[in-house]
C-alpha cells in the first residue's frame, strides 16, 4: 500500500508540539468567516474539576446556527477501538473521532451540529463538530502537546488509521488559519485528516486549544475528500464559544 502524503499546518515556531499565539503572527490567512476576531479572557489556569467543566460546556444558544447536546454513544470510542499503524500517529487518529487523549483528570463531551458560516454543504446537510474539554494535572497537558509535537513530524508521509477493525489510509492538506481569529486563548494548534483522492473517508479538521490545564479539543468532520479550506472551515466557531463559556465560569 502506497504512503500517503500527511503535514500538520503549524507556525515556523513550534512550541511543545502546539502553536503559541506570539508565532501565529508570521502566518496568512488561509480561511476565514463573517464572524469578527474577539479576544476573551482567559479560561481558568487550574486543574478543573468534572463538575465545572460540566457547568462550562456548551450549550443550546452558546453556538450561533448550531444545536449543541450530548455526545451519541455511536460517537464514543474506547482507546482500544482506535489507533494507528505507526504509535505516534494515534493521538491523530483520536482526536479527529472527537476522543480525550493522554490522563485527564475531568472531562466533559458534547456535539454541534449546525451549518459553519461559509461552509459548502448539499442543502440541509448538517456538519457535526465534537466538543471535548478535559483538564489534567501536573504536566499532563503539556505530554499531550507534546506528542502532538511528534505526530506532526512522524506522520507527515501519511499512515493508516485503524478504527474498530477497519483500515483507511489519511493524508493530510496542508491548511492556514487566519492569527486574528484566535485570540481567544493561550494557545492553539491544530490539523487535517482526510481520506485519499477519490475516496468516501470524512475529512475532519481538529482544533486543540490549551489555556491553563485545560485541552479543548474540537473535530469537525464534512462527507469525502476535501474540498478545499474556504469550503470548509476549521470549527473556530465552536472553539471560540466554549472558550468564551469557560473563562466566564
Amino acid at each position: 500500500m502506497s504512503r500517503m502524503r500527511a503535514v500538520v499546518r503549524r507556525s515556523a515556531r513550534i512550541v511543545a508540539g502546539v502553536v503559541a499565539l506570539s508565532a501565529l503572527a508570521a502566518c496568512s490567512g488561509g480561511e476565514s468567516d463573517d464572524a469578527a476576531p474577539e479576544a476573551s479572557a482567559s479560561a481558568p489556569a487550574k486543574t478543573l474539576s468534572a463538575r465545572e467543566l460540566e457547568t462550562a460546556a456548551v450549550a443550546g444558544g452558546d453556538v450561533p446556527d448550531h444545536q449543541v447536546g450530548a455526545r451519541e454513544k455511536a460517537d464514543r470510542y474506547e482507546e482500544s477501538e482506535v489507533s494507528a499503524n505507526q504509535p505516534e500517529c494515534t493521538v491523530e487518529a483520536r482526536l479527529a473521532l472527537g476522543m480525550s487523549v493522554g490522563e485527564p483528570v475531568s472531562m466533559v463531551q458534547r456535539t454541534a451540529m449546525g451549518n459553519p458560516r461559509g461552509a459548502k454543504t448539499a442543502e440541509g446537510d448538517l456538519v457535526k463538530t465534537t466538543v471535548t474539554v478535559a483538564s489534567y494535572k501536573g504536566k499532563g497537558e503539556v505530554d499531550v502537546l507534546s506528542d502532538l509535537g511528534a505526530a506532526s513530524t512522524v506522520c507527515r508521509n501519511g499512515f493508516i488509521s485503524k478504527v474498530r477493525g477497519k483500515q483507511t489510509p489519511v493524508q493530510s492538506p496542508q491548511q492556514q488559519i487566519d492569527p486574528e481569529r484566535l485570540k481567544f486563548a493561550d494557545e492553539i494548534s491544530w490539523f487535517v485528516l482526510s481520506g485519499v483522492p477519490g475516496s468516501d473517508t470524512p475529512t475532519r479538521k481538529v482544533l486543540v486549544v490549551r489555556s491553563g490545564h485545560t485541552l479543548g479539543f474540537f473535530s469537525r468532520t464534512y462527507p469525502g475528500a476535501d474540498a478545499g479550506a474556504e469550503m470548509m472551515p476549521f470549527p473556530v466557531d465552536v472553539a471560540r464559544a466554549q472558550w468564551k463559556k469557560l473563562a466566564s465560569g
